[in-house]
């Protein structure tokens, strides 16, 4: 397959423009090892490419939970801004006639895993996203599409964590572990800890985003008053 590395270079160009602040392209192919519902072929056939993109979790109040009185359902602040960037992705390339498809988060692909395909980082023992240049402080989402686009088979980041362990001593759900991530325990941990903001808006525990050396002082200096 011929990979169109001026198409590519657009909508790098074109991301930038619409406020995304990381965006890389996976091969399909390198999905094979997840499960069937789990794999960009699962939701169009024709699929060429993964774009997975993020945006900078610059504050801790764009990692917020409201609640939707309407319908009794929480949603996070930031991901109604990636549904908007994805839509605009979608348009960009639907204009240039290509398919695509905004992948649902349930099922879907795995953001993280996707993230690391397209070489935007490596997930630590946090179980997040590592990015290179904001570290844990991104939230991801994903578009699939049947436009080749550019993408780097040599950019698979392995992890850096090495012998750190603080976001696992410092979990006050134990749901870090070196066997990995114990979701249960941090679900539930942090349905009986909410940090209220008003009363439909809450944030989540952020001690493994805080902990991180791969953190910024700017997230860490926001995030201080919000930790649980």
């Amino acid at each position: 397959m011929n990979r169109d590395k001026h198409l590519s270079g657009e909508l790098i160009n074109f991301s930038k423009k619409i406020g995304i602040d990381i965006i890389g392209f996976a091969d399909p192919k390198d999905f094979a090892k997840f499960k069937e519902d789990n794999r960009p072929i699962a939701y169009l056939n024709s699929v060429k490419t993964v774009i997975i993109f993020g945006i900078h979790l610059y504050d801790v109040i764009l990692d917020a939970w409201s609640l939707d009185q309407s319908t009794g359902k929480s949603f996070h602040y930031l991901d109604s801004i990636l549904e908007n960037r994805a839509l605009r992705i979608e348009r960009f390339l639907q204009n240039k006639e290509f398919e695509s498809k905004i992948m649902p988060y349930n099922p879907g692909i795995y953001l993280k895993d996707s993230a690391v395909l397209a070489g935007l980082g490596f997930i630590g023992k946090n179980n997040l996203l590592i990015s290179s240049k904001y570290g844990p402080q991104v939230r991801l989402r994903a578009v699939i599409t049947n436009a080749p686009l550019l993408t780097d088979k040599n950019n698979h980041e392995s992890s850096k964590c090495g012998e750190c362990d603080k976001c696992i001593q410092a979990c006050p759900a134990e749901a870090l572990t070196v066997e990995g991530y114990d979701k249960k325990a941090c679900y539930s941990y942090n349905m009986s800890n909410l940090k209220k903001l008003s009363n439909y808006t809450s944030i989540w525990c952020n001690v493994c985003i805080d902990v991180c050396p791969f953190n910024d002082e700017k997230f860490k200096s926001n995030l201080k008053g919000f930790s649980l």
